[in-house]
């Protein structure tokens, strides 16, 4: 087995048998696409690296030799490397893409082996990661190009700091490609997601929360925007990305995240409840800061109403996925109470899961998908697949 054959597929299996296309322009950043190489092998793909003159003077080809296993393609030969390597390739990403190489590829131009590549892919979806100077950013005309370049083309935008439209962190490109990966299967569709904590003050600096990452939710919106749905995000107070394409409507109370869910109940058509809000919120918040000289302080907690377990109600015929969380307990026990949640709100699935076994804020997780057919169980695998997994099951029902 080779080094980069030991990778591959580490991280998910959201690019397995993809076969993308990695065109290195000369950009000063384009050092990141060695990174982002091995990233998208980690995902499963299969990558070739197309680079242009300059970026191979700036950087050794042999460095995308060894990120890929695979000899960098600079100039064309008579193997007809654009026939063979891109037009079997189902994406094209462009990283970095600098303002030449952005408007050469809106006018089909192609002087040299990279950008001939990607005039030969012209059925793949293409991913470009702009990098260049702040006002060259800004310019109509690199607008304008990539208005010509039109739906093919996911742009992903640069990190705007210090006077330069810099190359975003190689994660964010990755999941554009995953994004472009994604079947349209969900267009039409109206997608509710939930994700994150909820803060539930005591006083005005104090509050009770859970430890949710609001990863889940995020890559579930990611997910079903990816694939055409429109979405709306409900989020608490979680450090997560506006997904692109989605709608976010942040919350920071549990009361809060049930009302933004109810208003929305008969707008939707699928419920995804990947939130862990708390169960419960306080009765008297203090105003302003309770005197820390008190040797007790009494909070009560009052039961917080489930949106859950009510959308059903509001909107009889949507689809509902709900998550039901325990700590340390048997996979039977796990079992049986979700099937209750699942019962008492008439959801249509349930994902259930044990937080002491994978906990929160970690990339991976494991689900016992429990549906009126039966129970299974899917995973460990990154939360994107996982939500990939049960957004195609879920189709299947609608």
């Amino acid at each position: 087995m080779s080094e980069v054959d030991a990778i591959r597929g580490t991280y998910s299996n959201l690019l397995a048998g993809a076969k993308i296309a990695l065109i290195v322009s000369s950009g000063v950043s384009l050092y990141k696409s060695i990174d982002l190489a091995r990233l998208l092998i980690r995902h499963g793909a299969d990558v070739h690296v197309f680079m242009t003159p300059k970026a191979a003077r700036l950087v050794s080809p042999h460095m995308y030799r060894w990120a890929t296993g695979r000899r960098p393609v600079v100039r064309l030969t008579g193997a007809t490397e654009h026939v063979e390597i891109c037009s079997k390739a189902d994406v094209v990403v462009v990283a970095p893409a600098t303002a030449n190489t952005i408007a050469k590829l809106s006018l089909g131009i192609a002087d040299n082996a990279a950008l001939t590549c990607a005039l030969a892919a012209s059925r793949a979806k293409m991913v470009i990661v702009p990098a260049m100077n702040l006002s060259m950013w800004e310019a109509p005309a690199v607008r304008e190009a990539l208005e010509r370049l039109g739906r093919r083309a996911l742009v992903v935008p640069p990190v705007v700091e210090e006077g330069k439209a810099k190359y975003p962190p190689p994660e964010e490109v990755a999941e554009y490609v995953i994004d472009a990966t994604a079947p349209r299967d969900y267009e039409g569709v109206r997608v509710l997601v939930t994700a994150g904590p909820t803060h539930e003050h005591i006083d005005d600096v104090k509050y009770i929360t859970t430890p949710s990452s609001g990863l889940t939710g995020y890559y579930f919106a990611r997910e079903a925007a990816a694939r055409g749905a429109k979405v709306t995000l409900v989020a608490g107070p979680a450090a997560i990305r506006q997904p692109p394409g989605v709608e976010m409507v942040k919350v920071t109370s549990v009361l809060e995240m049930h009302r933004a869910v109810v208003e929305r109940a008969a707008d939707h058509d699928v419920f995804i409840f990947a939130a862990a809000p708390l169960d419960f919120y306080v009765e008297k918040r203090a105003g302003g800061k309770i005197d820390s000289s008190l040797e007790e302080y009494h909070v009560v907690l009052k039961q917080a109403p489930k949106a859950a377990q009510e959308v059903k109600r509001l909107n009889p015929r949507a689809f509902v996925i709900g998550f039901k969380a325990e700590h340390g307990v048997s996979e039977e026990e796990l079992v049986e109470r979700a099937r209750r949640r699942m019962e008492s709100g008439g959801w249509d699935m349930a994902l259930a899961h044990d937080v002491s076994k994978m906990g929160f804020g970690t990339l991976k997780d494991q689900y016992i998908v429990i549906t009126k057919s039966g129970v299974s169980t899917i995973g460990p695998a990154h939360k994107r697949e996982l939500a990939r997994l049960i957004l195609t099951a879920a189709r299947r029902e609608l």
